[in-house]
Formats: C-alpha cells, structure tokens, sequence
C-alpha cells in the first residue's frame, strides 16, 4: 500500500491527541463509521503510545501514524508499536533519515524553502505545513508550490469545517489534518455518534458534489449550437462555442456529437476527481478510466462512471 496516495484519496486526517488506551480503539472505530479509516496520534500523552498500539491491535486495517515525532528513539519506538506513518512538526534530517531507513513512510513539517528543499533532497515530496493559518494558510502554501513543482503539503492548525473546502480545492494539497471531526471534548465524553457524525460531514466537505451542467447529445455542430442558442434565447444565458461542444452560460452543454449517455450526461463537480473516484470505488461503483481526462500536470479532470441513469451518463468534473 502507497500509504501517502492512500491518506491523499481520504483527504481528510484525523490529528488527535488521545490519552486512553483503553477508549482509543472506539475513537477509531468512530472515526471508521464515519468514513476516515486513518488517524494520526501525537505523541504529546504519556499514553499516546500505548493508545496508537491499542488500535492497532483492536484493528490491524486501520490506518495509524504517530505524531509529534521529535527523536530517532520515538520514531522506532512508533515502528516497533505498529505504526504506518511518522509525522514530525519540523525538518529534522536524523529522524527523517532514520525513518527513510526503517522504510517507513514520513511527512516532515517544511514550511520554508530550505526545509523544502532539504526534504526533496532526501527524496520526499509529502511535507506537513504547520500551523497552517498562522503562517499564512493556502495563500503560503501557493507561493511554495510555485518553484517547487510535484510537492504537496499536509496543513494542519486552524483548519476547520468551515475552511477546509479552500485548502482542498488546490492540487498542492494532499490531505488536510486536524481534530475538528472529533474534538477532545467528546472523545473525553466518549460521544461516539457525534464524532461519526461529524466524519460525515467532513467527507461530504473534502468531496465538495454539486450539480456542475447537463450535457444534450447532438449530431451536427449545427444542432449543437442551435440547442445552446434555445436555452440563450429563452433564459439569457450566454453563447460560449467550442470544437465538440457549446455552453448556454455554465449548465447547459450542448453537444456537437454523441458523448457517452444514449440522451447525454450528468455533471457532477467536485474538489478532487481524484479523491472523489477513490472515494466511489471504495463504494463498489464502477469507473471507466479510459475515459480520464487528464491535464498538463497529469490531474485527473473529469472521468465517466460505467452506469447510466434515465438515459444519461454522469462524469464527475474538478469544479
């Protein structure tokens, strides 16, 4: 298993700091049922340990890594506990080399261009960005990814329901981590369903659907910008022409030929097409990965689900 593509796909890490071995595993299996199977523990407890050892013990598939990671000692001593990933707060080469040694997967936290260029050096490309909102939050992150092209960060510190949409609407970024799905006051309160509940929601954010236009199949670029001209004469939208396709404004695509669908498409937006195709085939829903539309960069932009529904196809499209 890529543990870091793996985490990427979630989108979303739980960064908790538990303190009971023996409530850990339920705090995990909350954070199961709600969707986010991984977890990241700080070692900042006396127990923090013994409660990453207790999970993976009660649930071996669960996904761990051990936070706040600050000594070669502690990073084994993680390793030796069962951990899948280290995380560290800062750059810190003995440990992030003793981790490369140990073969286990690292994200150091490099928020200036030497801690950067320091990890790419040593052959990493995952770094965490913390704090994040006190340092500036996306719009630091964007000026980093700017020279450093193929990195991406895992911001964690301030990051909440209510922003975590702009962090993971950019491609510098791979997961976002905090502790807002399950807070320490209801871990504390063992309020199991309140932190499923907020996992929830927190997938529904970093997956981000909405309706994004309805497709028209055509046979003619006649027919197709006549359709697009129809839904303009009528509700205003305005012409947008194209070699395959018109927009009648943002809704309505008018096709100039058959696409997928016996009548046309469903567009779905989302934040990531990535993670939103990892996201369904974790439901068992078929994909058509011929049908990837892929950038420059080599980011999935659109792909088509194998069903049809009413006589359309639905592809999802990065809004």
């Amino acid at each position: 298993m890529d543990i870091l593509k793996t985490i990427a796909e979630y989108g979303v890490l739980p960064v908790l700091g538990l303190k009971h071995p023996e409530t850990a595993p339920m705090t995990a299996a909350a954070l199961r049922r709600g969707g986010l199977p991984l977890l990241e523990v700080t070692m900042r407890a006396p127990q923090a340990m013994d409660c990453l050892r207790s999970i993976k013990y009660d649930c071996p598939e669960m996904l761990v890594g051990a936070g706040t990671i600050l000594s070669e000692e502690q990073a084994c001593e993680a390793a030796d506990a069962g951990a899948d990933f280290i995380v560290t707060p800062g750059f810190n080469r003995k440990v992030v080399s003793r981790c490369i040694e140990l073969g286990m997967p690292v994200v150091p936290g490099c928020v200036t261009p030497t801690e950067i260029e320091a990890g790419i050096e040593l052959g990493l490309s995952t770094f965490k960005f913390f704090p994040s909102e006190a340092l500036g939050g996306m719009e630091t992150i964007s000026q980093l990814c700017g020279p450093y092209k193929g990195i991406r960060f895992i911001p964690t510190s301030g990051i909440k329901l209510t922003n975590m949409e702009s962090y993971l609407s950019s491609g510098c970024v791979a997961a976002v981590g905090g502790s807002f799905m399950a807070p320490a006051a209801m871990v504390e309160a063992c309020c199991w369903d309140g932190i499923t509940a907020l996992c929830r929601q927190a997938v529904e954010r970093s997956l981000g659907f909405s309706l994004a236009h309805i497709g028209i199949n055509g046979s003619s670029r006649e027919e197709g910008l006549a359709t697009a001209r129809w839904f303009a004469e009528r509700f205003g939208f305005p012409v947008r022409e194209g070699d395959r396709s018109n927009f009648a404004g943002t809704v309505v695509e008018a096709c100039n030929e058959k696409f997928p669908g016996t009548f046309g498409h469903i567009a779905i937006g989302t934040l990531s097409v990535t993670r939103a195709a990892a996201y369904l085939m974790a439901k068992g829903i078929p994909l058509c990965d011929e049908t990837a539309t892929l950038s420059p960069e080599g980011e999935i932009l659109a792909l088509y689900l194998r069903e049809e529904i009413g006589g359309f196809a639905v592809h999802i499209v990065k809004r």
